[in-house]
């Protein structure tokens, strides 16, 4: 008896040896030769076939725990779960219908055997409404195109018609959002102070300025604004705003001017005096009219007049007295530089008196002290600052246009007016970029033909009108959603197309499966198994071969596991093989495959439903009968186990139970593509097709 087990692991060359362990094994033949040079050599190129291994991997491993059923297994259950299955006491036209079943949920079956009427039994018992999906020959598409070809006819194959009669835009015809966007927000932008009154009209009139003149007159703008923001960070805002505007609109020009020149003066005095000057300090008051004989008395000395002790002039005794009031450096004055100090004490006096009046008629905080002064003249020169500009943007704004003249009352109308004309060169006019919203909603609309437009397209046109960025966004996922329908859908032709030119009736099959909703796009090809061992598939051309008849098969029958990851055994009354040899079933046994007695119940795990009697006949498991239901469940006996654990006598030495490594479950047909096919994945039908496909189905009469 031949040991087929792979006890040194998933190594190529132990493979290489299972599989010639499984040649050396039957009758041999040109099929078997061609079938074990052609998996060598794929072994050696690091291709090994997803069947072989999991057939390997089990006849190293025990089995694997099972949950029990809730309920009667259906073979397509099974076959489902399972990669390894033996079916007996099917009838052929039963077996045809579960095969039927399989190709709806997306097998692609390889239906092959050694006995052609077998094979034509089972094929003439199929139903006349999957005869499309039998072929006599795997479908020449490259894997991951039929892979793609299915899919596409899964997500978008019952809609085709959906989109008859639809246009979509261009790329270059659709707006991007970040421009609508910035669009929408100048169209909703208003100006604080600029809805109503003269501010209203100012954008409308800036858009009919050539780019120099409307750059100048921003320029005043922004001036006027700067100022008043300067005014405004001054603790007498207020008052300071008053008095621009009273300059600007009441005519106190005279006023402010003589008082912005005498507080300049003033201060540079009072400083140049606490610097260099002699200290004057009044010890009592004046008479009236004293400052002006003090006066007299020193222009009398600047003359050429002298002070003398006898005989004394009169501008002397009369000022003498009046000297007497005032200490210059604690000393009473009697010198010609002693009464200039105090001429010029009373000079400044004099002075601070205008100032202070003035500044009542301004509005203006009196300065009680030298150090005030600075203060004073740098808030007139702000103001006259100010004021400047706000004439200037009054005068400018009065002759923007001739026809359209605006003017500018006071000074909150010459704030609005400014900040208009800056938001205008900042932001653009909201008129104008309504306009331009509507220009692209028309050019977009224009892109197709009138009354060809998809609902993605018009959602985005409304949108645009609307002034609604959120929604424009949303309709554009829809349409790009929308032009990956029609690229799929355009792919979907296309390799109908290449299927339709060598399988004409399986693509019609699958497309009317499609319409009907069936959940998977199966074939089934039927070939005798030298056919098939002679020209292996390519690796993912089937998920299941099922192999009639494989009760009378040796060993080398289990090379078809090279066809697909997973393997049909289907037990039926033909002779059983010869013991001389390790049958297929005896090696399906070691493998602990699935059993099943019919194609609706599992009989048991890992044996047959009953043993196999020499002389070529069942005696059925615990007892049974013939004639027992397929639907029940029958206990079995697992048989004594035919292949010896090692090479030679059956008791040549103790058994290797080293478990083999892990071996990964075959991919079936519904397991996800590969990652090279992430990227293609069929687009997600648009939100707003729906309508239109429910409108396409009633047109139809669906």
């Amino acid at each position: 008896m031949l040991d087929v087990r792979v006890s040194e692991g998933m190594e190529p060359e132990a493979l290489v040896g299972f599989v010639e362990r499984l040649a050396g094994s039957g009758r041999g033949g040109p099929a078997v030769r061609a079938a074990t040079t052609r998996i060598v050599a794929d072994l050696r190129d690091g291709r090994p076939p997803a069947g072989l291994r999991t057939l390997s991997g089990a006849l190293g491993s025990p089995a694997p725990p099972r949950p029990g059923a809730e309920g009667p297994e259906t073979l397509a259950g099974v076959v489902a779960a399972e990669s390894l299955v033996v079916l007996s006491d099917t009838e052929p036209d039963e077996l045809a219908r579960a095969l039927a079943d399989l190709t709806g949920y997306g097998m692609r079956i390889l239906l092959t055997g050694a006995s052609p009427e077998r094979l034509t039994a089972v094929r003439g018992a199929l139903p006349e409404s999957v005869a499309g999906r039998v072929v006599d020959r795997l479908p020449a598409l490259p894997a991951p195109e039929l892979r793609r070809l299915r899919r596409l006819l899964a997500t978008v194959g019952a809609d085709r018609s959906v989109r008859d009669g639809q246009e979509l835009p261009p790329e270059s015809a659709v707006p991007a959002p970040a421009d609508v966007a910035g669009c929408c927000a100048r169209a909703a932008r208003t100006v604080a102070g600029a809805d109503d009154g003269e501010a209203r009209i100012v954008p409308g009139l800036l858009r009919d300025l050539d780019a120099d003149r409307r750059a100048a007159v921003t320029q005043v703008a922004r001036c006027v604004l700067d100022k008043l923001a300067t005014l405004d960070r001054t603790p007498d805002a207020e008052r300071l705003r008053d008095v621009v505007g009273r300059l600007v609109h009441s005519g106190l020009h005279a006023e402010f001017e003589s008082l912005q020149g005498l507080a300049a003066r003033q201060r540079d005095d009072r400083a140049g005096l606490a610097e260099t000057g002699p200290r004057v300090e009044p010890v009592e008051a004046l008479p009236e009219g004293g400052a002006e004989t003090i006066r007299a008395y020193l222009d009398f000395l600047d003359g050429g007049g002298r002070s003398r002790s006898y005989f004394r002039p009169q501008e002397q005794k009369d000022a003498e007295p009046l000297l007497r009031a005032f200490r210059v450096d604690g000393e009473i004055p009697q010198d010609y530089d002693q009464v200039l100090a105090v001429a010029h004490h009373l000079h400044l006096a004099r002075r601070d008196d205008e100032i202070a009046r003035l500044c009542s008629v301004l509005g203006l905080p009196i300065p009680r002290t030298a150090q005030d002064l600075p203060a004073l003249t740098e808030a007139l020169d702000m103001v006259a600052a100010a004021a400047r500009s706000v004439g200037a943007i009054r005068h400018d704004v009065l002759f923007l246009q001739q026809d359209s003249p605006v003017s500018v009352p006071d000074l909150a109308a010459a704030e609005r007016v400014s900040r208009a004309i800056v938001d205008y060169d900042e932001h653009g006019d909201p008129a104008e970029a309504a306009d331009e919203l509507e220009r692209l909603a028309a050019a977009c609309e224009s892109a197709v033909p009138a009354g060809s437009a998809a609902p993605e397209h018009a959602a985005a046109v409304a949108a645009l009108r609307a002034h609604d960025p959120v929604a424009y966004e949303d309709a554009l996922g829809e349409l790009g959603r929308a032009r990956r329908e029609v690229a799929d859908r355009a792919e979907l032709g296309r390799l109908l197309g290449e299927l339709g030119g060598t399988h004409r009736d399986l693509a019609d099959a699958w497309v009317a499966d499609a319409a009907r909703g069936v959940p998977g796009f199966g074939l089934l090809r039927v070939a005798r198994s030298d056919d098939l061992l002679r020209a292996l598939p390519p690796a993912d051309s089937a998920d299941l071969v099922v192999v009639l008849g494989a009760a009378a098969l040796q060993a080398d029958g289990l090379l078809l596991t090279a066809a697909a990851p997973r393997m049909l055994a289907v037990v039926g009354d033909e002779p059983r093989a010869g013991s001389s040899g390790t049958t297929l079933l005896e090696v399906l046994n070691q493998a602990s495959a699935r059993f099943l007695r019919g194609t609706g119940t599992a009989t048991g795990t890992g044996q047959p439903g009953g043993t196999e009697q020499p002389g070529g006949t069942d005696t059925p498991a615990g007892g049974e009968q013939p004639g027992t239901p397929a639907t029940v469940a029958v206990p079995a006996v697992p048989p004594e186990v035919s292949v010896p654990a090692q090479a030679g006598p059956a008791k040549a030495g103790p058994v290797d139970e080293s478990p083999a490594p892990a071996v990964p479950t075959p991919r079936s047909a519904s397991a996800p593509a590969g990652a090279q096919d992430e990227d293609r994945r069929p687009s997600t039908p648009s939100a707003m097709a729906p309508a239109a496909r429910e409108a396409a189905r009633g047109g139809s009469g669906e």
